[in-house]
């Protein structure tokens, strides 16, 4: 029995010895890896790529955003509309990305070909300007002077119901001319005050 333990053990270093001089292969397949006792198969490489020119539109440069356009002049609506037109292209023309030698050459076109109409449209619109400051100041003097008007309707009839209170307290005492100067005070501030 001692023989076949022997035997066995020599087996199993012979087997071990084996297995120590076998190389070992590290793979990869679809981003595992796995360990081999031959080698990788070798796989063709691939590559992205193309071939021939870029398609064109897909590169889009930066570009700024555009301004926005200013407010329309006041005087701008006396204007004709071959010149409105024009004052209106040059006001809108950056925000529309005209370029700037195309905004000069309107510019131009319109000191040629609208400098009288411009002058005679700021005016009248300055004037108009003026008369719309002229209503709203007659229109606060016109509340100011009412604001006074009730003060002193309210300050009058005031005094009045004074008078008749003060008048009441005493009418026994009076004199006939005097109870009839009373009522018609009455009356008065009734008409003048009560329901006003």
């Amino acid at each position: 029995m001692g023989a076949i333990i022997r035997c066995l053990a020599l087996l199993v270093m012979f087997q071990a010895t084996q297995l120590a001089h076998a190389q070992v292969y590290r793979c990869g397949s679809g981003g595992s890896t796995y360990l081999s006792d031959r080698p990788c198969p070798v796989l063709p490489k691939t590559q992205l790529g193309g071939y021939g020119p870029v398609a064109p539109g897909t590169y889009v440069p930066y570009a700024a955003p555009l301004p926005d356009a200013p407010r329309a002049q006041d005087h701008v609506k006396y204007l004709g509309s071959a010149c409105a037109s024009i004052s209106e292209a040059i006001r809108t023309g950056p925000t529309r990305g005209v370029r700037a030698d195309v905004i000069r050459g309107l510019q131009e076109e319109y000191s040629q070909k609208c400098s009288v109409e411009d002058q005679e449209a700021r005016r009248q619109a300055q004037q108009d300007k003026a008369q719309e400051l002229q209503g709203k100041l007659a229109e606060r003097d016109n509340a100011v002077r009412e604001r006074q008007q009730v003060k002193a309707r309210l300050d009058y009839c005031s005094g009045m119901k004074d008078v008749i209170g003060l008048k009441r307290k005493r009418e026994s005492s009076l004199n006939a001319t005097e109870v009839e100067a009373l009522r018609n005070l009455e009356k008065a501030y009734n008409a003048r005050c009560i329901g006003q």
